[in-house]
This record gives structure tokens, sequence and C-alpha cells, in this order.
């Protein structure tokens, strides 16, 4: 059965048929795109064409705006709006993990640079294509360069988060179909309930429970593009039931997980 159109189909999200794991998004004259406090796994890129497009973290604020790139590095927990009574263009490339450079500390960037734009604008086309995977394809794009001389934004660099809050971070994407205790983590992590949450929350910018919760959102969005039904992806991420998804997944993302579904396109 062909999907209903969505009444908002300014904004059109896909993913990559060309590097695994990288999602799309298409904003054309966009009024209203915003989200909670999340994070991705990888790095995501921004170019706005027209409007404005704020990011929002805990140490500081960064506008996407015509002329320049902006680049948030992974799981930097951030919220974005854009800009109110305005419309916005955009185009949005999230990238997977292993994709892009490591760069410490690690702060979101920009680049002012046309050659830059051209790049990522060449590159996100590329990545639009279909069946056309290259392992190489991050040196085929050029992006590292972007990555290399893209500038840091004036926000101080994050202190180094305790071993045991890493710990307990990676430990959590590990887990996506069940919720740990918080006391089962504090065993884990050796240090008590109270010192884990502050820690945690201090460093990574969510506490532990709604760190997870993002993960698993985040592995919803995966899955429902690859044709998982909302019920199957709610089940298997351990929701509480379908209602509580869909109500956790257009607090953080703005939209409701069917809206997400409709907004889906095959490039």
């Amino acid at each position: 059965m062909p999907r209903r159109p969505l009444a908002r189909r300014s904004l059109r999200l896909s993913w990559s048929d060309t590097v695994a794991g990288a999602e799309l998004y298409i904003g054309e004259d966009v009024k209203s795109f915003a989200s909670d406090w999340h994070f991705h796994e990888g790095w995501q890129l921004v170019a706005v064409t027209k409007g404005e497009r704020r990011y929002e973290f805990k140490s500081g604020t960064v506008i996407a705006k015509p002329g320049q790139l902006v680049l948030l590095p992974p799981r930097l927990v951030h919220r974005a709006h854009c800009l109110e009574g305005s419309h916005t263009n955009f185009r949005i490339a999230t990238l997977p993990p292993d994709f892009g450079e490591i760069i410490a500390p690690a702060t979101p960037r920009v680049s002012p640079s046309s050659k830059h734009l051209n790049v990522f604008s060449s590159s996100f086309e590329s990545l639009k294509a279909v069946g056309e995977h290259d392992t190489r394809v991050s040196d085929m794009f050029g992006l590292h360069a972007i990555f290399r001389e893209s500038r840091p934004v004036s926000t101080l660099p994050p202190s180094p988060a305790p071993a045991f809050v890493l710990r307990i971070e990676e430990y959590l994407l590990m887990v996506l179909d069940r919720i740990p205790s918080l006391d089962a983590l504090s065993s884990l992590a050796g240090v008590s309930r109270y010192h884990l949450s502050h820690a945690f929350t201090k460093h990574i910018g969510l506490s532990p429970l709604a760190f997870h919760t993002r993960a698993r959102l985040i592995r919803a969005r995966r899955l429902i593009a690859e044709g998982s039904s909302l019920a199957n992806a709610s089940f298997h991420l351990s929701f509480t039931d379908q209602s509580h998804f869909g109500r956790q997944f257009k607090m953080v993302y703005g939209m409701t997980p069917g809206e997400y579904r409709q907004s889906l396109e095959t490039v």
C-alpha cells in the first residue's frame, strides 16, 4: 500500500545506499523542525542555504547560516531548531561512527570555506546515489580535509570524563534491547547511584537512563527505515508500549514515529 503523503513534505529523510548508516535530511522552506536534547553516533554535517538553524549544547550555541558548514562531533548532546517565523533550506548528513576523524577536543566546528561547502554538496549528492557503495568513500569525497581545516567554535573544551563514565556509556550502547537499572549501572561502575548520575550527566550531558533512551531511539530510526513496524521497533527496544515509544520519539525528534516513516523516501 502506498504511503500517504505527509503534510510537512518540506522535510525529506532518507538513508544512504552509498555509505551504510548515513542518514540524510533535505529541508526546503521548512517552517518548523525542532528537536529536544539528543545525540548522534557519528559526525553530523549541516549546510543551510536559507534562513538559520540553531544548535544548542551544554557549553554553548552554534548557528548554522548560509555560506558556512557546521560540523557536530559524535555523541555531542545537543538540541536544534530553525529560526522562528522564517523558511529554512538545508542539507544535513549524519554519518556512521567510523566515518570521519577523531578530533580532540570534541566540540562543534565551523568552516566558512566555499571550497568545503562545494565538497559537502558534491558528497551529499554522492551519498544519495543508489547502489554505488565504496569503502573508501570518505577519502574519495575529500571530507577529511574539512575535518582537519574547520575551526572549533569558541567554547571551553570539555573536561575528560572519568573512566567509569566512559565504561557505562559504552555499556549502555550495547544493551539497547533491555533497560538496566541504575543500581546495576552503579554496581558496574563501582560508585554510588548519586555519584554515577551526577558524573555521567556532567560529562555526557544526559542522565544514564536518558542517554540510553536516546540511543534506543537512534536504533529505532534505523529499524523503521529498514521496514520494521512501529510495534516491532517498540517491542524490540523494550519501550513500555507503543504509546510510550511514540511520546519519547516525538519529544526528542519533534515528530511521531509514523511521521518519521512517512518522511522517509527512497533516493
